[in-house]
């Protein structure tokens, strides 16, 4: 645990996601959250059709990542790991587009979630 899911909305180039899981994973493991590298999973999903207003003329792209952890964090815990993520993300795509819409958003999982590795 955790999860990282990142959706990216249509118009970006398929280069711009080399090295932005490492990136990403790197700063959540940096946290001290997570014991182990190997429990941080992380994934990109285009969002092939996406529409930011009412039409492509509007211009902009999207970034939206979904974290998703146990419970039991504190507030302070929770916005420092969105914190971390969003800084990594626009630090990875500013400069490259013109106009970028970023949100991070925190999920704790339910208490039944499980996991098994076999």
């Amino acid at each position: 645990m955790p999860h990282l899911i990142v959706e990216l909305s249509q118009g970006f180039e398929p280069s711009i996601e080399k090295g932005l899981l490492t990136k990403l994973n790197e700063g959540l493991f940096r946290s001290g959250e997570f014991t182990h590298s190997r429990d941080i999973k992380s994934r990109i999903h285009r969002a092939d059709n996406s529409l930011i207003g009412l039409s492509a003329d509007d211009g902009e792209l999207f970034v939206v990542a979904h974290l998703m952890i146990m419970s039991g964090r504190d507030d302070a815990t929770k916005r420092s790991l969105v914190q971390s993520v969003l800084d990594t993300l626009v630090a990875h795509f500013t400069g490259q587009y013109d106009t970028v819409q970023f949100a991070v958003n925190l999920q704790e999982l339910s208490p039944f979630y499980q996991k098994i590795t076999v």
